[in-house]
């Protein structure tokens, strides 16, 4: 499973950590975060770096409940065309299926299930990575933001039932019960929320059936395992200007083995080797039209150690030279 999740999730978490006397600069830094894909609904990070930037937050500021303060701060459009659907769906209900059936778009590193029973409904958050690092507190962030997505559908009125997490207590008890404003259990079977069956029928007032049927039109062309293909291109662009742009060393950003990786493409018809390639022509043409890009710059962020690599490639790509592209590129 890909250890990836959108760079939207890292929403507001700067500022926290400013606020609290760190330096976000720093620990951005430390986890090898770009600052610019903060808050970016087109990015990807590595879910497991989303996780251990909470925790580490957490035990160096010394405020184990990091992860409910940045869900406090954190709007639901932090979930893109998720939150699309979610906000103009006709009720609560099918707006939380909404989310449920694609949470993938997301994050393909986590699943979310909607139950629902006579009297109540549960809504569960599970990781479905084996190696999460500070579990307990990405899984406090993402109910946290899942509490503010309900009272932004339900009402600011709405309150659990109750919430459970599988993990043990981090946090004194009054600040779950302050934020949930609900019982909270821990040690439990399951990370859930639980609402009154009622809630879900609640009609939502401003719900445009265009912009509804519009994002679920985009995401049902986005299944799981064209997800996982558009995760290996961006790890793969991210890593290009590095020279990393390996099987191995992507493989162990998304914590697969390297042949789990290929068989994972191989399923929808794809293969690393292709996509490095396709990436580095698209690349090619995007740096190529820029005059003011020197080719040796060119060939370093499409990670070619020398610039004759470059070459070959645009001869085999174009059928003529990197200078003879850009020309073409210019009179275009």
């Amino acid at each position: 499973m890909a250890d990836l999740i959108c760079a939207s999730s890292l929403s507001h978490a700067p500022h926290l950590i400013r606020e609290l006397g760190g330096d976000p600069a720093d620990v951005l830094a430390r986890l090898g975060i770009d600052p610019d894909v903060v808050g970016a609904y087109d990015r990807f990070v590595p879910f497991s770096v989303l996780s251990t930037l909470i925790g580490t937050c957490a035990e160096e500021l010394r405020v184990p409940d990091f992860g409910l303060r940045l869900a406090h701060r954190q709007d639901p459009d932090i979930l893109g065309p998720v939150a699309i659907v979610a906000r103009n769906a006709e009720t609560v209900g099918a707006a939380l299926r909404g989310v449920t059936e694609f949470a993938h778009v997301y994050s393909p590193a986590l699943a979310t299930q909607l139950t629902v029973g006579d009297t109540e409904a549960t809504y569960e958050f599970t990781t479905l990575l084996h190696l999460l690092p500070h579990r307990a507190h990405v899984v406090e962030l993402a109910l946290g933001v899942t509490l503010g997505m309900s009272r932004t559908l339900a009402g600011p009125d709405f309150r659990p039932q109750r919430v459970t997490f599988q993990h043990q207590r981090i946090s004194d008890m009054q600040v779950y019960t302050d934020y949930f404003g609900c019982p909270v259990e821990f040690g439990a079977d399951r990370n859930l929320m639980v609402v009154p069956r009622g809630v879900l029928d609640r009609r939502l007032p401003t719900g445009d059936p265009l912009a509804y049927d519009l994002a679920v039109r985009y995401m049902a062309g986005r299944k799981p395992d064209v997800a996982f293909g558009d995760a290996v291109s961006a790890l793969i662009t991210r890593a290009l200007p590095a020279g990393a742009a390996t099987l191995t060393a992507i493989a162990e950003l998304m914590m697969l083995h390297p042949r789990a990786l290929q068989r994972r493409l191989a399923e929808s018809g794809q293969t690393f080797e292709s996509m490095v390639d396709d990436i580095r022509r698209e690349l090619a043409v995007t740096l190529l039209a820029k005059r003011d890009v020197p080719l040796s710059a060119v060939a370093q962020q499409l990670g070619y150690s020398e610039q004759s690599a470059l070459t070959r490639s645009c001869r085999r790509w174009f059928g003529v030279t990197p200078l003879a592209k850009r020309r073409e590129l210019s009179v275009a």
